[in-house]
């Protein structure tokens, strides 16, 4: 835990705090971490290091739609469900969208690295050791 502590603070090759904030430190381009064990299991907080781009949470993925109607849209992912995606496009109020009515969906890259590149395999254990114990939303 002390380790991956040291990874997701200190680390120049990961940059986590980059982009991700914990308590009052870091930045906003990805998730907040405090409460992330709550969100994710071991397995799921692997797979957003390594892959990120297969899960991104809502809130931070851009997707392009095309619609039965042979109209786009391209927006941000704010909440997905089985049935429906709500969508922000700027300004603009949440759209709610039928999967029903998808005929083809593009979901834009994560801009987070995969880590594999970046960190050893045991850097890469320490760092969930360390995330699988932020399970309060507040410090």
């Amino acid at each position: 835990k002390v380790k991956g502590r040291r990874v997701f603070f200190q680390n120049q090759s990961a940059q986590c705090m980059r982009c991700h904030s914990y308590d009052d430190f870091g930045g906003n381009a990805g998730p907040r971490l405090n409460g992330v064990a709550k969100r994710l299991n071991r397995k799921e907080l692997l797979e957003a290091l390594v892959a990120p781009s297969n899960k991104i949470a809502d809130g931070y993925g851009a997707v392009s739609l095309k619609l039965n109607d042979g109209t786009s849209v391209s927006g941000i992912v704010v909440k997905e469900s089985e049935k429906d995606i709500a969508l922000k496009v700027g300004n603009e109020p949440e759209k709610i969208i039928s999967k029903e009515s998808i005929s083809e969906r593009t979901n834009a890259l994560s801009s987070m690295p995969d880590m594999k590149a970046l960190l050893t395999k045991r850097e890469i254990r320490d760092l969930i050791s360390f995330l699988v114990t932020l399970d309060k939303e507040e410090h």
